[in-house]
């Protein structure tokens, strides 16, 4: 049920969002990377998982500042697969992994045209569902590609992500 309203609050902030800027196809960016996450439980090890996302500049249409942008992200992540030392035989077992959608909106500062901060807030849809955020930097490579590195946490597990982004 949690889900449900959190995806209809979300579908809905977007929907009235699109209705009052109009949509430039140029402001949209892909972006994906690896993960590598830690469960909040003890005895549990890290895994490491991918990420996926797309997102929508919304700098132009919400201005907060010459240097600060905003942005609406969607995506799919999976944590990977988190192993076990507490198995009953003493060998390493293979645990869960936390898939899923999540929707965020991302707030960039832009220190010198080449260097960023960044900070996320949203929720995630899937396995590990509820509120997620992060916070990380970015570094222009080119006027159409930049890298990510963000730690992000949500309800069960936290991950530090490698990203690589690119503005269409």
């Amino acid at each position: 049920m949690k889900k449900i309203i959190g995806l209809a609050v979300l579908m809905s902030a977007f929907s009235l969002t699109a209705q009052s800027f109009e949509f430039d196809e140029d402001k949209l960016y892909a972006g994906g990377g690896l993960g590598y996450s830690n469960h909040d439980v003890s005895g549990v090890d890290n895994a490491i998982g991918f990420q996926f996302f797309g997102g929508y500049d919304l700098s132009d249409d919400v201005k907060i500042g010459d240097k600060i942008s905003l942005a609406a992200e969607l995506g799919y992540a999976t944590s990977g697969d988190f192993e076990s030392s507490n198995c009953p035989t003493g060998f390493t077992c293979i645990g869960e992994s936390a898939n899923g959608l999540w929707a965020n909106a991302v707030i960039d500062y832009d220190i010198d045209g080449k260097i960023s901060i960044l900070g996320r807030a949203g929720l995630d849809f899937g396995d590990d569902d509820g509120l997620m955020f992060g916070v990380g930097g970015g570094y222009k490579i080119d006027d159409k590609l930049s890298a990510r590195l963000e730690y992000v946490t949500r309800d069960h597990y936290s991950s530090l992500q490698a990203n690589v982004v690119y503005d269409f």
